[in-house]
């Protein structure tokens, strides 16, 4: 058993010498194979994994962070990762549990709860929110500031570009504050 730690241990201290590695495996941000922050390929973030840039597919077990991302983003739980992060730029699909999209983000996302700052695309999950642009939010709740879109049980948003379909439609702009089954806006 010894041995096998060593040997993983060796394993995992490789660091690669070019800036971008097309394999990379990560036991923790600092534990991984092939350290390149810029991968293009597949990356196995196994518990929780960190870099700059992946372009590709990121398989996570559990937890990973990314700056930029593009590509499919997912894991072992029926295709979905549990937790996926992305802090500047997003291109892509992220079926994750909880998907968490900071900056720019265009692409699908598909999990239990979305949570995106600019987004265009279209959202699926059991929660979604949107601190400033959303394109579609199918939920059971979605919440955004500026939306297209929004299909669930509960929606709110301050500005509505498109149309509402819920039992509760919430926006400021919409034809009443509140509307049951379908808010839209009568112009800006």
């Amino acid at each position: 058993m010894k041995k096998i730690i060593i040997i993983l241990t060796l394993l995992l201290s490789v660091v690669s010498f070019s800036e971008t590695t097309y394999f990379q495996v990560g036991i923790t941000p600092e534990l991984k194979l092939f350290s390149s922050e810029e991968v293009t390929g597949i990356r196995v973030p196994i518990f929780f994994g960190t870099t700059e840039k992946v372009t590709g597919v990121d398989f996570n077990l559990f937890t990973s962070e990314v700056d930029e991302f593009t590509g499919i983003s997912g894991g072992i739980f029926v295709g979905a990762g549990i937790f996926s992060k992305v802090n500047t730029k997003f291109r892509g699909i992220g079926l994750n549990i909880a998907n968490i999209q900071g900056g720019d983000s265009k692409g699908v996302l598909l999990g239990g709860f979305n949570m995106t700052n600019d987004f265009a695309g279209l959202k699926l999950g059991l929660f979604n929110y949107s601190k400033e642009k959303a394109g579609a939010e199918l939920g059971v709740i979605n919440y955004s500031s500026d939306v297209y879109l929004q299909v669930g049980f509960i929606n709110i948003a301050t500005d509505i570009k498109g149309v509402q379909f819920g039992l509760l439609n919430f926006s400021k702009n919409g034809i009443l504050p509140v509307m049951p089954f379908i808010n839209f806006s009568l112009g800006d």
